[in-house]
Formats: structure tokens, C-alpha cells, sequence
């Protein structure tokens, strides 16, 4: 039976990309009707490009950069 630090070796690491292109993306438009963030339409309409999709995890992100003092 192999070890578990046999096992590790072999698994390679999973890059944020990784994850985040495997990830459901929505336009702005999805995002600000959308009910999860209801009390941040406005800051999306300010941060967010209209061309552009993106990931729950990115518009946390972006959203908690905002809140830090950041566009």
C-alpha cells in the first residue's frame, strides 16, 4: 500500500485559475438582479465591467477590496 507521502507527491496543486475557470461565471447584469447580493447592487454597478463575466469567489474578492478602502 503507498504512502500517504507517495500520494502527495504525485498530486499536483490546484492554481486559483484552476478553480476559478471550472467555476459558473455571470455577467453584471446576472449579478446585480441576482438575490446574493441584493445589498450590494450598487457597489457592482460601480466596480464591475459590462463586458465581462465573473465568478461568486472574484465578485467576493472585488467586493471585499471595496470595503477595505480599494477599487
Amino acid at each position: 500500500m503507498a504512502k500517504t507521502n507517495d500520494i502527495l507527491d504525485k498530486v499536483e496543486p490546484v492554481t486559483s485559475d484552476a478553480v476559478t475557470a471550472n467555476l459558473p461565471k455571470f455577467t453584471k447584469v446576472q449579478l446585480v438582479q441576482s438575490q446574493k447580493y441584493v445589498h450590494r447592487r450598487d457597489a457592482l454597478n460601480a466596480l464591475l465591467e459590462d463586458d465581462k463575466t465573473y465568478a461568486f469567489t472574484e465578485v467576493d474578492g472585488i467586493l471585499k477590496k471595496f470595503d477595505k478602502g480599494g477599487k
